[in-house]
C-alpha cells in the first residue's frame, strides 16, 4: 500500500537510511512510502522547499527545490519505487522541482525521472514535476 510518510514512521526511515531526520525537514505531503505488512518496499522521502544552498544557490536566488533526503527500494527489478515517485508526483496541484546529490546508485534508481547537473562544486540529480497534470491513484483526481 503506498501512503505518506507520518512522523511516527521518521525512526524506521532513520535506521533504514542510517540518519536522523527532523520533523520540520520532511515535507509529509510529498514523501511516500509502499508498504505491505509493515515491510517497506520502497520510500521516497523529500525535504522542505526551500533554497538549495548545497548546488550554488545563494540568498538573492529564486530558486526553491524540494532536496530529496532519502531513496530506497527493497529490489531493484521491482516497481515500487516508480509507484511511489508517481503518486510523490501526483500528490499536489503544484510544480515539484528536486534535487538530490549525485551518485551512481541514485542515478541508476532515479532515471530517467532525473538527469544530471552541476552546481557550485557538486554534482546533483534533479527533476521537474509537472504534477496538476498526473492523476493520482492515492489521492485521488488532482484537478
Amino acid at each position: 500500500m503506498i501512503r505518506n510518510v507520518c512522523k511516527e514512521d521518521l525512526d524506521v526511515l532513520g535506521k533504514l537510511f542510517g540518519k536522523t531526520f527532523k520533523e520540520e525537514d520532511v515535507d509529509f505531503e510529498l514523501s511516500m512510502l509502499d508498504e505491505v505488512d509493515e515491510e517497506i518496499f520502497s520510500v521516497f522521502l523529500v525535504g522542505v522547499y526551500r533554497i538549495p544552498y548545497e548546488i550554488g544557490a545563494d540568498k538573492d536566488d529564486e530558486f526553491f527545490y524540494h532536496e530529496v533526503l532519502g531513496v530506497y527500494t527493497k529490489d531493484e527489478n521491482d516497481e515500487s519505487l516508480n509507484h511511489v515517485f508517481y503518486e510523490t508526483c501526483a500528490a499536489t496541484n503544484k510544480v515539484i522541482t528536486f534535487w538530490i546529490p549525485w551518485s551512481e546508485i541514485y542515478e541508476k534508481m532515479l532515471s530517467p525521472a532525473f538527469i544530471k547537473g552541476n552546481g557550485g562544486k557538486i554534482k546533483h540529480l534533479f527533476c521537474i514535476a509537472f504534477s496538476n497534470n498526473l492523476k493520482s491513484k492515492y489521492k485521488g483526481d488532482t484537478k
